[in-house]
């Protein structure tokens, strides 16, 4: 056997046995690092106009108290004609309008995930994973409008460049966190399997694995069964040829010595 033979040979049984281990999900614990985030992009579709108007929350509220300022008896006993018509027609509008309501619901939590609600296109869950203990463990997802850990809400911050992070504080060796973000329409035009960062303090860095998102190559094994049984049978197939051919020319060597054995034997007196 020639030494480039051997060497194509090997390559190709590794080349296969790797591709076999990648195809069972058992690649993904090959040289990772102690730190690593498996995560799912999902798409989040909302029905048509889904979320809070705020200029349809002003226009309802002026109305309903300029109603309650006419059919409301104290009123109209304790306050002059001209004073209720002020405050109906001047008053109310201008502490009713869009912008001043559409300030007061953001200052109040739930009535701001509301606002967000209709912004939300994707959403990133998963979990995050250290193997040994880290420090200011955070995770980089641009467009990110909404966040929990563990099904406790948490906030959103901005970093100094602009991206957006979720900060998951101290890890313990073996803790696992699970996460769950809501990403804006801004998200997907990124490229989430780069634009996603995992790290902690002392620069230690860790690794992302991203299921769910389409466009890149053999995006559709993921979700067509009968490829992965394809791609996975070529690479059986690879396996058993390759290491076939490492095996022949030991078994044709050993053949041989036994021959030449059997043909000493006989020829002795």
């Amino acid at each position: 056997m020639r030494i480039w033979q051997g060497i194509l040979t090997v390559t190709l049984i590794l080349t296969a046995g790797l591709g076999l281990l990648v195809m069972s999900g058992h690649g993904r614990n090959l040289m990772s690092p102690a730190l690593q985030a498996e995560l799912q992009v999902q798409d989040f579709p909302l029905p048509p106009d889904m979320g809070v108007d705020p200029m349809r929350v002003a226009d309802f509220m002026v109305a309903e108290l300029q109603e309650r300022m006419e059919t409301d008896i104290a009123i109209r006993l304790t306050m002059n004609a001209n004073v209720a018509d002020q405050i109906r027609t001047v008053v109310l509008p201008r502490l009713m309008n869009v912008v001043a309501v559409q300030t007061m619901m953001r200052e109040v939590p739930e009535l701001s995930e509301l606002l967000d609600l209709g912004s939300f296109r994707r959403t990133v869950s998963g979990t995050v994973q250290s193997r040994k203990a880290a420090e200011d463990v955070a995770l980089t997802v641009p467009g990110a409008l909404l966040a929990t850990i563990d099904g406790t809400r948490v906030p959103v911050t901005t970093t100094s460049t602009g991206m957006t992070a979720l900060e998951l504080g101290s890890m313990t060796a073996g803790e696992s966190r699970q996460i769950v973000l809501w990403l804006s329409e801004s998200a997907g035009s990124v490229d989430l399997g780069r634009a996603i960062q995992l790290g902690a303090a002392e620069g230690q860095r860790g690794r992302v694995l991203l299921w769910g998102e389409t466009g890149w190559f053999g995006a559709d094994v993921e979700a067509l069964r009968w490829g992965r049984w394809i791609v996975g049978g070529v690479l059986a197939a690879a396996f058993l040829f390759g290491l076939a051919g490492a095996m022949l020319p030991f078994l044709s060597r050993r053949n041989g010595w036994r021959d030449d054995g059997d043909a000493r034997a006989a020829h002795r007196p």
